[in-house]
């Protein structure tokens, strides 16, 4: 039994083990607060850093930084800034030399996780000293930071032991990602129904070889061809690939029986191999084989892939696997034995979710083990233990004693003690080392070509244990790309957003509601920027393998012009563009979509190219530049129309699309100064619809200047349902 330490873990350390016995300090005395960060970018007015969170984007091979200011200010009791030492402590571009424990007192050593930037008195706040330093985001990660001075050569105080307004204040995190997070178009599929054929048996599930030219079965409606250049996406999800589960929960019995068939994939029996189903060879083998192919062929187009993994949870016969082996958890012969027999200490015990399972009897039934009956996942035998922190726990009214924390404590404390000499959590270490070293063996497994994951339900781990997986994998692909399902509430949404390159919408029913109106569609957009910050991208999507359709396939098209219109990344699953109306089965049975592909979808297949085409094409729809159009006349929005202006520099697009399934009167539209056209009488502008039949055509009779844009609007007329206008103000002279 490994002994677990009760002190708190500062999270102004972030996870470093250090706890200082410092007395509650008010305003009398010696006090820093009031952390801050600003840039040239996207933060000119400076973003708030106690609990903020900023977002940048870069490219390492162009050798792109970002830099920044840092700002502190510091009360230090009548002592002169000269007698005062103010540093940053953060771990910014140092991913290479990640840890899962570092002492503070080795911050700064040139192996590091963590280092130390003095900061410059600069001037006052009023009674505060204002303090600052520039540092330079340079490499994708996810990292935090905070700040400490000391008197003369007292003890160090840390930002994150003084309140502000009655709160203990936490550190900043700053998410550094690949910039082409900003131009990801995703498509995803479950690699068994995509192109299976009728029967509904698994004799009939489709394989990883109905992706690419190793298909020879004569029926070949999709492939990795028909994502990227009939549909014009260049991300491909494929839902997870590993072996799943064969037993389940039967809570009526009140034991394990054999499980559905085929079984939901998001229970995995074995992280480190493709499931024998998805290969037409039937072996786990040839299966790896395949997906190997298919990522070597999809680089060829283009064209990204992720997987899709759970990874707080798996199926009760989950083993080790060849990566445990790797590792040394366990010999070679051991890495094909069960997880819960062998090591049950790495499951969450089913007495109390804080702690580890004692035994095999006392693993959790099913995950996730700390929200009672709101979540269960029969098939998830495994609740995976990474420690004890605040967040971890039932939402509230969902019981369960929450004094140490709960799902929406935003502390980020971890109670689980990894200071070796406060009593180390081996086993603690050991999992979070497991994960971390689960997407570098499939990059080893894919001659680095796999380009992301898709992480279902990410906020069932602790911060830090996924800072530390982002940035042990980024050590082997620095622009691989962490896409969260991030559920619940708002503060836990935001949680997951201090270390994610890219977060799923919680409204995804307004892009697939015939009724939607343009208020309600930005009233969801201003609430997400208000959670993320309005630069961090989130993923825009009416359906997936969670939910419902639309049957209209022209309809779900107009609601992905509307996504693709936005900051963030536009998503579809593979039956939106076939007009699958229903939930497409993923777990109780096998399902087609044979009948879907049988139809005449060309002309709606044509019309999602020509919006991702354009998205590509213009920078001005991938930028954070916005402003939602209202009426000429009287204002407001026109409810049926969704309508907004995005520009780059000088490339200015107006985006118009009729919500409706049904022709929608004309409108005139105002069009706001701040949108930048030149104003000079001698310029001209005429207008192309980029989607249109004939993208080549202009609109206006004559060129308009700019003064009567401003002054007489845009008039948007629409011939036919759910159309869509991309439309571009072009100079002519």
């Amino acid at each position: 039994m490994k002994f677990k330490c009760i002190r708190l873990l500062k999270t102004a350390l972030f996870g470093l083990g250090i706890f200082l016995l410092l007395p509650t300090i008010g305003r009398a005395e010696p006090w820093m607060g009031e952390l801050a960060i600003r840039d040239d970018l996207v933060w000119r007015e400076a973003r708030p850093g106690n609990y903020g969170t900023v977002h940048y984007f870069l490219d390492e091979d162009r050798n792109e930084q970002v830099p920044f200011d840092v700002l502190v200010q510091v009360d230090a009791d009548g002592h002169a800034p000269s007698e005062l030492q103010v540093e940053v402590f953060t771990n910014l571009n140092r991913r290479d030399h990640a840890k899962v424990w570092e002492n503070v007192n080795d911050a700064g050593r040139p192996s590091s996780y963590y280092m130390t930037y003095p900061m410059t008195h600069v001037g006052r706040v009023g009674n505060n000293e204002l303090y600052k330093t520039t540092l330079a985001a340079t490499r994708a990660g996810a990292y935090r930071l905070t700040g400490r001075f000391r008197i003369g050569n007292g003890p160090w105080r840390w930002h994150n032991d003084f309140k502000t307004d009655g709160q203990m204040q936490r550190d900043c995190a700053v998410v550094v990602s690949p910039r082409k997070v900003l131009n990801l178009t995703l498509y995803e599929a479950n690699p068994y129904v995509v192109e299976a054929t009728s029967g509904g048996t698994g004799q009939q599930h489709s394989t990883l070889e109905d992706f690419t030219d190793h298909d020879r079965d004569g029926y070949d409606p999709f492939n990795l061809h028909y994502v990227r250049n009939t549909l014009g996406f260049n991300t491909l999800w494929l839902m997870p690939i590993f072996p799943n589960t064969k037993e389940r929960l039967d809570p009526d019995q009140g034991r394990r029986v054999e499980n559905y068939s085929p079984g939901s994939p998001y229970a995995a029996r074995d992280y480190w191999s493709v499931s024998e189903r998805l290969s037409e060879g039937g072996t786990s083998e040839s299966a790896l084989r395949e997906f190997g192919y298919l990522v070597g062929k999809a680089e060829d187009l283009d064209l990204n892939v992720f997987i899709d993994v759970a990874l707080n949870h798996a199926g009760r016969d989950v083993i080790f696997g060849q990566g445990a082996a790797d590792l040394g958890l366990v010999s070679q012969n051991e890495a094909r034995q069960p997880v819960a027999r062998a090591r049950p200490s790495w499951s969450t015990s089913k007495s109390n979710y804080r702690s580890h399972a004692s035994d095999e009897r006392d693993i959790a039934e099913y995950a996730p083990a700390d929200r009672l009956g709101e979540h269960q996942w029969y098939d998830a035998g495994i609740d995976w233990y990474f420690g004890d922190y605040s967040s971890l726990g039932p939402k509230p009214g969902q019981g369960h004693d929450t004094s140490r924390g709960r799902a929406e404590d935003e502390r980020d404390l971890l109670y689980t003690d990894l200071d070796p000499t406060g009593g180390h959590d081996f086993e603690v270490e050991n999992i979070w080392n497991y994960f971390a070293y689960l997407f570098p063996y499939w990059l080893d497994k894919t001659d680095n070509k796999l380009d992301g994951i898709r992480a279902d339900f990410a906020q069932g781990l602790p911060p830090q244990a996924w800072e530390y997986i982002i940035n042990k994998t980024r050590q082997k692909k620095w622009d691989f790309i962490f896409l969260a399902e991030a559920l619940d509430p708002d503060p836990i949404r935001y949680r997951v957003a201090r270390h994610f390159d890219l977060l799923t919408t919680v409204d995804h029913w307004l892009y697939r509601n015939s009724a939607v109106t343009m208020s309600q569609l930005v009233r969801s957009l201003e609430q997400e920027a208000n959670i993320y910050g309005y630069n961090a991208p989130v993923l825009r999507n009416g359906t997936s393998h969670d939910e419902e359709g639309n049957p209209d396939a022209w309809l779900m098209m107009s609601r992905y012009a509307v996504a693709a219109a936005l900051p963030g990344a536009p998503m579809v699953y593979m039956s939106q563009p076939l007009g699958v109306g229903n939930k497409v089965d993923f777990q109780y049975s096998w399902q087609n979509l044979a009948d879907y592909w049988s139809r005449s979808n060309a002309k709606v297949f044509e019309m999602y190219h020509r919006i991702n085409t354009v998205r590509d094409q213009n920078a001005a729809l991938r930028s954070t530049n916005r402003f939602f159009l209202t009426k000429q006349r009287g204002g407001g929005f026109n409810e049926a129309i969704f309508s907004v202006a995005r520009w780059q520099d000088d490339n200015v697009l107006l985006v118009f699309v009729n919500l409706r399934d049904q022709q929608v009167g004309p409108e005139t539209f105002a069009v706001p100064g701040n949108v930048p056209l030149d104003a000079n009488p001698a310029v001209r502008y005429q207008v192309r619809n980029l989607v249109a039949d004939d993208p080549a055509a202009v609109l206006w009779p004559e060129p308009r200047t700019a003064n009567d844009i401003f002054r007489s609007g845009v008039h948007v007329h629409f011939s036919s349902p759910n159309e869509v206008q991309y439309l571009r103000l072009e100079r002519v002279r």
